[in-house]
């Protein structure tokens, strides 16, 4: 019987060695994916920050054209001109170099022109 103990023994042996092989062998493995997982979460990680950085500036962007698309109504119902003729005379300006506060005031200072006009031409017609 004491030869059957030595070779479990000797069995047990072998599948330690074996056994420790494939745990080298696993942990090598390991290293190597935790590594790739690490490379993976960074490269993540800087696109998720450039995505970011993109929804800001996709966010301000959308947040000046709203704040001047309620400019260019403001201004049409102050002055009467259609948002669009306002839009196109606010870009005519800036080639210009002028703005559109500049623009609204030339407006309101030409329909009070025309208005005087028109208050004219009616007392003219009345004294005839």
């Amino acid at each position: 019987m004491a030869a059957a103990q030595g070779i479990r023994a000797g069995r047990a042996f072998i599948e330690l060695g074996v056994s420790d092989k494939l745990t080298k062998g696993l942990r090598a493995a390991q290293k190597r994916l935790q590594a790739f997982g690490e490379g993976l979460r960074s490269i993540g990680t800087r696109l998720g920050a450039i995505g970011a950085s993109a929804l800001t500036a996709l966010f301000g962007t959308a947040k000046t054209f709203a704040d001047m698309g309620d400019s260019l109504d403001e201004m049409s119902a102050r002055t009467g001109v259609s948002v669009e003729t306002l839009s196109e005379l606010g870009f005519a300006a800036e080639l210009a170099g002028g703005d559109l506060e500049t623009l609204e005031a030339g407006l309101r200072k030409m329909q009070r022109t025309i208005g005087g006009v028109a208050a004219g031409l009616a007392r003219s017609k009345a004294r005839m």
